[in-house]
């Protein structure tokens, strides 16, 4: 009986020694952790033609599925999960990325790819291989300079109409390929109204490489000239390469010393970004109880002619009047005006609230009187803002300081539409009617 006892208690002990540990009694039967896949390179492949822009991506590791990142020259990124496709890039320049595997156990590291989208030839320069790799059109065309008072400006538009289907190729070996598009007249600076007849193109027109210290210049010769002119001597003439990336470039021709006439060129693929036009609800949500103040200020021209030039953009700040005036667009159509108190206008005159008037000189003192409102209109298809009861954007587009004049108030109580809405910031304008041309003013939410 002792016999059995002491067996019977040493067992007792071992079970309780064991279970004190966290541990069974028996042998261990923890399960070890998956391993995350592994990702070789033979596993997927990237194989790109650089004429044509296509690329091949191919995943073929069995059990697992990819996940692909392309960079592209700009910076942008995609993203897809195909195992195997075709993509088209038109974009020329140098691609990076990386692909990484998804299983049941988790996702690989990434592993990186590079691949290149146009030939380059290692005896050019980069510009010149650029300016070689594909068919270039207009864009914009402009003039920009410095003013003694306000410092750099810079003014452009769209490319007319008449220009719009010019095309440029620079070949490799100073050929220059200028093709009008059918037409017969080119835009030049020198002529009277802007557009000169019978212009000639041989096809011997010539173009070269220069540059000198920091700059970088394009020379024609043989009648060539970038399809739009800034004086009759621009025919022949250098124009010098600025703002230059795989995307867009400008060439400039000195008119004068203190002015540049300038075209900016794209690659033919490229399109205008589609902006779609704000509707009554997206505009109603945008201004709806929330108070603003002028961001921007500026003058545009018709979808027949467009242009463009805005303060900020241009000169750099907006007139001074505008800095510490708000508007509140109430939620029951109300409309809250607060003028902030100006310097005078002349001296000897007294501090006052003053309105941006685009007929008058340094503004206008102004008193906000009556119970302004705002509503949302819808016509043709266009969103409208609709001022009432002395209801203004905190600018009017006066035609002169004439008080008499019929549109010395244009735009108080009127239809403004609205243009865009970006990050907040709504652009209205209104018509011109003396000038041809729409004011525009962009109003920002208050910071809080």
């Amino acid at each position: 009986m002792k016999s059995c006892f002491k067996l019977l208690t040493i067992a007792v002990m071992g079970a309780l020694m064991a279970l004190s540990c966290g541990k069974p009694a028996t042998t261990n039967t923890e399960t070890p952790a998956a391993e995350k896949p592994v990702l070789t390179a033979d596993m997927f492949s990237v194989t790109a033609n650089a004429e044509t822009g296509d690329v091949v991506f191919k995943f073929t590791a069995n059990g697992l599925s990819p996940y692909w990142t392309v960079v592209d020259p700009a910076g942008n990124k995609t993203n897809f999960t195909d195992r195997e496709v075709t993509k088209n890039y038109t974009v020329r320049g140098n691609y990076t990325g990386n692909v990484i595997a998804y299983g049941t156990s988790g996702q690989s590291d990434p592993a990186d790819f590079s691949f290149t989208i146009g030939t380059t030839d290692p005896t050019l320069s980069a510009t010149e291989n650029l300016l070689i790799s594909q068919t270039w059109k207009i864009r914009y065309y402009g003039w920009a300079g410095v003013d003694p008072d306000d410092g750099p400006w810079d003014y452009h538009e769209k490319v007319p109409a008449q220009a719009a289907n010019i095309r440029m190729t620079f070949k490799k070996g100073g050929a220059f390929e200028l093709n009008l598009g059918g037409s017969t007249s080119t835009y030049n600076d020198d002529v009277d109204g802007g557009w000169q007849a019978a212009v000639t193109v041989t096809g011997n027109e010539k173009w070269s490489y220069v540059k000198e210290g920091d700059d970088e210049f394009v020379q024609f010769s043989d009648g060539g000239f970038p399809g739009m002119l800034g004086g009759n001597e621009a025919v022949n003439a250098r124009h010098r390469i600025s703002d230059i990336d795989a995307e867009s470039f400008s060439l400039c021709y000195q008119q004068t010393d203190a002015q540049w006439f300038y075209v900016t060129l794209v690659p033919d693929y490229f399109e205008e970004p589609a902006v779609e036009a704000p509707t009554a609800a997206a505009a109603t949500a945008a201004l709806s109880g929330k108070t603003f103040e002028v961001s921007d200020l500026g003058w545009s021209g018709t979808p027949d002619e467009y242009w463009e030039y805005f303060c900020i953009e241009e000169e750099g700040e907006i007139p001074a009047i505008m800095t510490n005036d708000t508007i509140t667009f109430g939620a029951d159509g109300s409309l809250t005006i607060t003028l902030g108190i100006d310097e005078p206008k002349a001296e000897g005159d007294e501090p006052a609230a003053r309105i941006y008037n685009d007929g008058v000189s340094g503004g206008e003192v102004y008193v906000v009187e009556g119970s302004p409102k705002w509503s949302i209109l819808e016509e043709g298809g266009a969103v409208y803002v609709q001022f009432a009861d002395g209801g203004f954007p905190l600018a009017i587009a006066g035609e002169n300081d004439d008080t008499t004049n019929p549109n010395y108030h244009w735009g108080l109580n009127g239809k403004w539409g609205v243009v865009s809405i970006i990050d907040g910031t709504v652009r209205l304008n209104i018509f011109e009617s003396w000038h041809g041309q729409y004011m525009d003013v962009c109003l920002s939410p208050v910071s809080e």
